[in-house]
């Protein structure tokens, strides 16, 4: 039995929707906030519940916890790679993204008291390989959650697999 996927649709949407919400919290520079990054994956969190109540209802329920995994994770690739695609784009078009995060980056050195050599090539490394860094950081981040919230969408979604009758 072939199911109905809902992967697409909602990992677009939601893709779209945490560029939208990254682009107003930059803009109301609230974007270095540590509260605004856990809106974006609490936004991520509901869409993954959201996909997995949707693929469930769609297949009327005939659907087992790897059916459901399955699904929110594919829709966490989709969001990944648009945000990977995002943050390409965005570092060309906002450059002082790299900016404020070396002044973040001075501020945290100097919290650990590091020498100003320890400093300065800390930041010579985060400079030479920002977007490198950034991107790395988006995959691990929203891969390792979207596994954590596709299990737990998993988990959540409705089952009731039934067997196919054999004669």
């Amino acid at each position: 039995m072939e199911l109905q996927q809902t992967h697409k649709m909602y990992g677009l949407f939601t893709g779209i929707a945490l560029i939208i919400l990254g682009l107003v919290l930059h803009f109301a520079g609230l974007s270095y906030e540590s509260w605004a990054k856990w809106l974006q994956f609490g936004i991520f969190l509901v869409a993954i519940l959201l996909n997995a109540m949707a693929f469930s209802k769609a297949n009327n329920h005939n659907i087992t916890f790897g059916n459901a995994f399955s699904s929110g994770f594919k829709m966490t690739s989709i969001v990944t790679l648009i945000l990977i695609a995002w943050t390409l784009i965005s570092l060309q078009i906002f450059p002082e993204i790299k900016e404020k995060a070396l002044e973040i980056a001075m501020t945290e050195m100097e919290k650990q008291n590091l020498s100003e050599e320890q400093a300065e090539k800390g930041l010579s490394m985060w400079r030479d390989n920002f977007t490198v860094l950034s991107i790395g950081a988006v995959l691990l981040a929203y891969m390792f959650w979207g596994l954590v919230f596709s299990l737990l969408a998993a988990a959540i979604a409705k089952k009731k697999p039934q067997q196919p009758t054999t004669m």
